[in-house]
């Protein structure tokens, strides 16, 4: 698992064009958090790749003309421990606490 810490300004669209680089690429997002930080703003992501996507994600990143800084690390104690709670399969939003369906429970 590796850390992107990416710092952007906050245009239009800029969030979703660095997180469009991720689903692209099929992967999957263990943690996410952005936030304003500073004159800008900026995006943690824990993802699970190889050094190959790694040069491929901080390249479409540069590309971004609103993305100012990428950095690669280790992930902090924090991001691990959140990401363990988004492991596993998360019921669709429509269901309800007794399993049933919101419209079958409205028939």
């Amino acid at each position: 698992m590796q850390a992107f810490h990416i710092h952007y300004r906050n245009t239009q669209g800029t969030l979703m064009r660095i997180l469009t680089a991720v689903s692209r690429r099929g992967l999957d997002v263990q943690y996410l958090h952005a936030a304003p930080a500073g004159h800008g703003h900026s995006a943690e992501l824990l993802l699970d790749v190889n050094a190959k996507q790694i040069g491929q994600l901080c390249r479409d990143w540069h590309a971004i003309v609103d993305v100012t800084d990428v950095r690669v690390s280790a992930p902090t104690p924090e991001m691990l421990e959140a990401a363990a709670g988004f492991a596993g399969p998360h019921p669709p939003a429509s269901a309800g606490t007794n399993g049933h369906s919101a419209s079958a429970a409205m028939a």
